[in-house]
């Protein structure tokens, strides 16, 4: 029971995470409509999507999708980061960063 517990935890704290990380909660609202997890949670990626404002002509409010990754050495969170939107996801290293 103890790697059901630790796994459901996991997802729990992740979802929690990406919601205190997420920096445009008040402009552009993050929806969390999925997650899953490795294991006995030792990582696990969240899924949602964020309600952008129109751009014109759009008049429609479209949803961007959204992903985090959270690593865990069993219940203690090691490691965040975006995956998706570009925006919030790290740069890749290219040549010049070396």
């Amino acid at each position: 029971m103890a790697g059901c517990t630790s796994y459901y935890r996991n997802v729990a704290t992740c979802k929690e995470k990406v919601r205190a990380e997420y920096p445009d909660a008040a402009s552009e609202p993050l929806k969390i409509t999925g997650s899953g997890a490795a294991y006995r949670g030792s990582r696990v990626v969240v899924r949602g999507v964020i309600a952008t404002p129109p751009k014109p002509p759009a008049t429609k409010i479209s949803d961007l999708p959204a992903a985090a990754e959270c690593t865990f050495s069993e219940t203690t969170l090691t490691g965040f980061r975006w995956l998706a939107p570009a925006k919030l996801a790290p740069k890749p290293l290219t040549d010049e960063d070396e």
